[in-house]
């Protein structure tokens, strides 16, 4: 069967490389200026694919390489095999590059984000699940977890508000291509300077004054300078911003990602002769639910709460069946 994106055409086949694409040259990332222009919405739209998308490991790509092998051998058109060729040239020349082999890349924004949101998720849960054990205060180990999940956890929201221009950070993402997608109809005005206002540097949500997740980052993770209290809420303020702003850039520069967060069954792993099944389940319920107060965040304005009628970051396939009864 034919990848379901084999029919694209033009700027469209652009887009596809936030399943299957490789990071820019790094000659792109860090050294954008601020008045960087682009020539079109569709060349912009692929910056912003190509800074968000995850970087593939080896395995990865050798196997992504063996299935567009595939797919080009068995293509039944010119313009299709035309498109397999394409990605499978691009692939094999990062693969041997000495980018990708030294590792001269950064993280991808969408790994960022769906990493921070799956630590943040399984804090959820067991927050919200009443168990008879109590691994974090009687294990070592989950003892270790739960701080790696802190450090986890501010670290990454550090690096997507950073102000480093050599950063790939959300924040310059942002203040880059906004412009052009409230010119294009992507978002409105009033939620355009609302995060912008947001996002000053002196002024904005971002800052030890105003942001008690940031504090807590710059006294404690960053440097072993002071404890200020911060809590699991005021986390979720800050990220209920970051996610929406991701969730513009994604939802305006490609199809959005499909199922992006790891299973219950793999997130849960190893975990039947601590907790019992009943807990397990809950859980698991637990940790959707945060999946769907993120999926809300990333679907209602930032500057009013409403919801948006646009499809945000994440997508959903669905299947129509059409029954042509034979006369």
């Amino acid at each position: 069967m034919a990848h379901p994106l084999s029919g694209l055409k033009g700027a469209e086949i652009a887009n596809f490389v936030r399943w299957d694409g490789v990071p820019p040259p790094l000659s792109l990332i860090g050294r954008v200026e601020p008045h960087m222009q682009f020539c079109t919405v569709e060349e912009a739209k692929e910056y912003v694919v190509a800074l968000t998308n995850k970087a593939k490991t080896l395995g990865e790509i050798n196997s992504t390489i063996s299935h567009y092998q595939e797919m080009f051998e068995s293509a039944h058109t010119e313009e299709s095999r035309a498109l397999w060729l394409s990605e499978l040239e691009k692939l094999k020349e990062w693969k041997n590059s000495d980018d990708f082999k030294q590792g001269n890349y950064p993280q991808g924004i969408d790994e960022l984000i769906l990493e921070l949101i799956e630590w943040r998720a399984m804090v959820y849960a067991f927050q919200n699940v009443e168990t008879i054990n109590n691994p974090f205060k009687d294990s070592g180990f989950f003892a270790q977890w739960y701080l790696g999940a802190i450090y986890g956890v501010f670290t990454i929201i550090g690096k997507l508000v950073s102000k480093d221009k050599r950063d790939n950070s959300l924040r310059k993402l942002w203040a880059l291509v906004s412009p052009l997608m409230l010119s294009n109809g992507a978002c409105t005005k009033e939620e355009v300077d609302y995060i912008h206002s947001a996002m000053e540097i002196e002024s904005g949500l971002f800052t030890n004054k105003n942001s008690k997740t940031l504090l807590f980052r710059n006294k404690l993770v960053s440097h072993n300078e002071a404890m200020p209290i911060v809590q699991w809420s005021d986390v979720d303020n800050d990220l209920r911003l970051l996610v929406r702003m991701w969730s513009l850039l994604v939802s305006w520069s490609s199809f959005g990602l499909f199922q992006p967060f790891r299973a219950d069954e793999q997130a849960f792993l190893g975990l039947g002769s601590i907790f019992e099944i009943a807990e397990i389940k809950e859980l698991k319920l637990k940790r959707q639910c945060y999946f769907k107060i993120v999926e809300g965040w990333s679907k209602c304005y930032a500057h009013s709460g409403i919801e948006d009628s646009g499809r945000g970051a994440f997508s959903t396939l669905s299947v129509t069946a059409n029954i042509v009864h034979a006369i």
